[in-house]
């Protein structure tokens, strides 16, 4: 059990941890809106707005929020007037978004690394603290990459660590302890809380990321770091002149 607890980039056999990833987000969809307000102390949407505001005039756009959860991304996205695809594995938590109306366009049961759309079809992708619960990374990098059109761009949000060693200690203290007997307590799912706090503490720095994304064809990388260090924000474009990652 521990070792599924903690981040492990697997791109070959990687079923039996997001069987494991789908039930916790399953369990943990009623209360899963509170706590990322709660957690990041209420700051989680504008690292949202500053995301979507890197991509400037979206309207009409074609834009897929990938493991959109309940949707947050999806209804700033469509404020801006894109065309929102939402996707995520979690039936649970397509069912929240769509109760809490975010959710008013294609809700899609997918993997994110079995993307089901035609080559090129989507000028933009977005993920919001998603892609370290993906083992097969370097899969859904392919994927994205295919799905979306030339010079489409893609948005990575990730929660990451501080720099800082001072920030770095208190905010190992917080998600080795605080994570998870907040939302334990309020989610009744502490083990899910221990995951969560366990991938953020070992998932792969923004740097080593974007360089994965480059590999997988996606150039002019950069990187925003939020609050800190603790998030971070990584923006890339699908180069025309790259081939088609081999899987």
């Amino acid at each position: 059990m521990e070792q599924r607890l903690e981040y492990e980039l697997n791109d070959s056999s990687p079923e039996e941890r997001k069987r494991f990833i789908r039930k916790t987000f399953d369990d943990i969809a009623g209360t899963y809106d509170l706590l990322n307000r709660v957690l990041s102390f209420g700051v989680d949407m504008s690292w949202r707005r500053y995301a979507v505001s890197l991509l400037g005039n979206i309207r009409d756009r074609r834009a897929l929020d990938v493991c959109c959860g309940t949707g947050d991304f999806t209804a700033l996205l469509s404020e801006k007037g894109a065309r929102v695809i939402s996707l995520d594995f979690s039936l649970e938590m397509l069912r929240k978004g769509i109760e809490t109306g975010r959710m008013g366009g294609y809700p899609v049961a997918a993997d994110a690394a079995k993307l089901p759309f035609r080559d090129g079809s989507f000028d933009t992708a977005l993920i919001a603290f998603g892609v370290r619960n993906i083992p097969d990374i370097n899969v859904f990098i392919g994927e994205c990459f295919r799905v979306l059109r030339d010079r489409g761009d893609l948005i990575i949000l990730e929660l990451t660590r501080p720099g800082n060693p001072i920030m770095r200690l208190f905010y190992r203290i917080y998600l080795h302890i605080g994570v998870p007997i907040i939302g334990g307590i309020i989610s009744g799912r502490p083990t899910a809380y221990r995951y969560l706090s366990k991938t953020i503490a070992s998932f792969i720095d923004p740097v080593s990321l974007g360089r994965m994304l480059e590999r997988g064809g996606f150039a002019n990388v950069r990187i925003y770091r939020r609050f800190f260090g603790v998030a971070t924000i990584l923006h890339c474009r699908r180069d025309r002149d790259a081939l088609m990652p081999i899987q």
